[in-house]
């Protein structure tokens, strides 16, 4: 998907912002979607223009329209560990992220970020897996 496919698509539920002033609005995600706001919608949610941060460049919401890497999936996670190593690192993720989470990023159902693969690489170095950490794929996207 391109970026501006994405833009489009996020747009319809992503939070909007309209501050020309901003000096970080070019580079900003909220200030990007908005540019792709679909003229029927409605109602949006946005930016307070009003709030100090925002025109003058401390805006707590910005984010970077930077890509970053993330993986996808952890069905081959494990295979080169050893028993007690897979027993150990796979309690210790359901107990950070809890049950559900973990399994939705085992299944590939939910991305796992660069700070989540950080956690997840600490906990493995934690354990001894001295190894290459299997994910099943790999996709770029933004930091929403």
């Amino acid at each position: 998907m391109t970026k501006e496919e994405t833009l489009r698509e996020k747009s319809a539920h992503y939070q909007h912002c309209f501050v020309n002033e901003c000096p970080m609005h070019e580079h900003c995600l909220h200030w990007l979607v908005a540019q792709h706001t679909q003229r029927t919608d409605i109602n949006i949610v946005c930016v307070n223009p009003m709030n100090p941060g925002v025109k003058a460049g401390r805006c707590e919401l910005y984010r970077e329209d930077l890509s970053v890497k993330y993986a996808r999936g952890m069905m081959h996670f494990y295979d080169e560990m050893t028993g007690i190593q897979e027993r150990n690192i796979r309690s210790r993720l359901i107990y950070l992220f809890s049950r559900k989470p973990y399994y939705e990023y085992r299944n590939g159902v939910r991305l796992i970020s660069p700070k989540t693969q950080e956690q997840i690489a600490r906990i493995c170095r934690e354990e001894g897996w001295t190894g290459e950490l299997h994910y099943d794929g790999w996709e770029e996207d933004f930091q929403w």
